[in-house]
């Protein structure tokens, strides 16, 4: 089904999804910001590796542009929930590697896996912090993942000739939501890691 179920009309020109590609620059955005912050930078990197998996998947639709779009994704998640923790370095390049050879293989998973590793961050994100700092950043994804649903192929809010496209909604949201969380949260890594003042 692919980005059909995005909603956004797919046209025959190299950008399939003309709105769906270009919001997927917010990750692209984010993450070039965070690459200047050291302790930030795997955020960073897996936020532009994210926008360039979406950006394959909405817009060229090559072969492999589905699974770009699913590894990169679920690995962003998975980093962002292994921030700080003792297992921080297997949710870099060995998650990134795990999640490729697993959709390859088994791209039924996908969907799942990306649900699973969710659910994880979530639980070790405010296992850390449940201050406004962590939650607004948070909640801001949450909402915006609601709009980017029901604007999905035959949801309430989907338009498929329209140039708001919720699901464009979602992607800057999403991109914002995890730059603002990243940045809030680096004091709180100085604080626990050398001892310093948040």
């Amino acid at each position: 089904m692919g980005a059909a179920t995005d909603c956004e009309a797919i046209g025959t020109g190299f950008l399939g999804q003309p709105i769906n590609t270009i919001t997927c620059a917010a990750f692209l955005i984010g993450g070039g910001y965070l690459l200047a912050k050291p302790r930030l930078r795997w955020i960073g990197i897996a936020l532009i590796a994210t926008g360039v998996g979406s950006i394959l998947f909405h817009g060229p639709m090559w072969a492999g542009s589905e699974w770009a779009h699913d590894v990169s994704l679920a690995w962003l998640i998975l980093v962002i929930a292994g921030l700080g923790q003792s297992w921080e370095g297997w949710s870099r390049l060995p998650g990134l590697v795990g999640f490729g050879v697993l959709f390859a293989a088994l791209p039924s998973v996908a969907d799942p896996a990306a649900l699973a590793v969710t659910v994880a961050a979530v639980y070790f994100v405010l296992g850390r912090d449940r201050s406004l700092r962590t939650l607004l950043p948070m909640s801001l994804i949450g909402v915006t993942a609601v709009i980017g649903r029901l604007g999905a192929t035959g949801n309430p809010l989907c338009d498929p000739q329209s140039w708001l496209q919720m699901h464009g909604i979602w992607h800057i949201g999403a991109a914002v939501g995890v730059v603002w969380w990243a940045l809030n949260t680096e004091p709180l890594l100085a604080e626990r890691e050398f001892g310093l003042p948040s």
